[in-house]
């Protein structure tokens, strides 16, 4: 390795590890700034060994304003609140989930599937009348659900219930 490539790659290589740790350290502007400094400085690079540590300086560049700058979704139809308020549930917010899923609903989204989805976000709030008001929509529009929530560990606090067993069966 000639002089001039392990002068470059040593210093690269330092400045690389300095916005990795801002990075993991989730300070996502500093760290976007830094890989965008390291991007710019070695970008007429003629040694693959930096060129390497500056591509993947660009994948963090994008990591890190994706971090900083999320995408906002706009939310034009109730299938749209629907599957925002899969998403919510998923990521365990059952708050936001009931607001996206009641959004759907006022759209006249009145499906048995948002209805089930409606009361597992309920139980998971430990709303245990909701649900059932929502399993009792479920099944009236579809009563396949019967068995789907009878069976679904997400409804299991709701086994002993007499309430929720006249429902489903």
């Amino acid at each position: 390795m000639k002089l001039k490539e392990e002068k470059e790659l040593q210093s690269i290589s330092e400045e690389y590890e300095k916005a990795l740790q801002q990075f993991h350290k989730k300070n996502y502007a500093k760290a976007g700034e830094s890989f965008a400094r390291i991007i710019e400085a070695y970008k007429d690079s003629e040694f693959y060994s930096v060129l390497e540590i500056q591509t993947r300086a660009k994948v963090y560049l994008n990591i890190a304003n994706a971090q900083t700058h999320p995408v906002k979704l706009k939310l034009e139809n109730p299938q749209d609140h629907v599957w925002e308020g899969v998403y919510q549930l998923n990521a365990g917010s059952a708050t936001k989930a009931l607001e996206h899923f009641a959004a759907a609903e006022k759209g006249n989204y009145r499906d048995a599937f948002l209805y089930y989805l409606m009361a597992a976000a309920s139980l998971r709030q430990d709303d245990a009348d909701g649900a059932l008001r929502y399993v009792d929509k479920c099944v009236k529009k579809d009563p396949a659900y019967k068995v789907i929530i009878y069976n679904e560990p997400d409804f299991e606090p709701l086994q002993q219930n007499p309430e929720f067993l006249k429902l489903v069966e």
